[in-house]
């Protein structure tokens, strides 16, 4: 499993950070319905999650049944702040699949290949979705400038506990073809990426 382990927020806000190279693929936070990457968000305004590649190719991974995602947000003196139920019921630690059927089912898949809904990312089409609004997943009850930090899970296939970035460009991570043992999938999680969040 490839962790990058939390810090507590750094001055320099970052709100695009690359999760792998060759083929490049970056992570961000938006608004909805603007493109690109934002790097400060209202607490009570929905944030999307965005995926995209300079590459000229197709990138498949796949999203996991829950935590997806980890996230803490952080006050100006660097403490963090509660979450509410709805903030820990999105918050866990992703789980490899144990079968097959984990994987390929029509009627039980979980960790969704792109056609069920997962990352199918390349140079014309990003990849993005809802991720949050800060009210709803943190407990915040004073005004001020918080920092939220996130960093994308993925399910990939590894070799030799490393991303195998040739089977995130063939599709084996999005069909029944040519996937390999279940052992041989793992997490790959992103650097921390930093935005800002205004309570009024």
């Amino acid at each position: 499993m490839l962790t990058l382990a939390l810090s507590a927020p750094a001055s320099q806000i970052t709100n695009s950070v690359n999760i792998i190279t060759n083929p490049n693929l970056d992570f961000c936070l938006k608004r909805p319905g603007v493109a690109g990457a934002q790097s400060q968000f209202k607490s009570d305004e929905p944030i999307d999650y965005l995926f995209l590649t300079s590459s000229t190719n197709t990138v498949y991974l796949r999203k996991f049944p829950s935590g997806n995602f980890d996230f803490h947000l952080f006050d100006e003196a660097g403490k963090e702040l509660s979450k509410t139920k709805a903030g820990l019921d999105l918050t866990g630690i992703p789980t490899n699949p144990q079968n097959r059927a984990d994987l390929m089912s029509w009627k039980s898949s979980h960790f969704f290949p792109f056609f069920f809904g997962g990352y199918k990312v390349d140079g014309g089409n990003a990849n993005y979705g809802s991720l949050f609004r800060p009210d709803d997943v943190f407990v915040i009850t004073n005004k001020g400038v918080y920092v939220l930090e996130v960093q994308a899970r993925l399910c990939v296939i590894m070799t030799n506990g490393v991303p195998d970035t040739k089977a995130m460009l063939d599709g084996r991570n999005a069909t029944s073809t040519g996937v390999p043992f279940i052992k041989d999938f793992g997490v790959l999680t992103s650097p921390p990426l930093r935005v800002k969040v205004i309570k009024k």
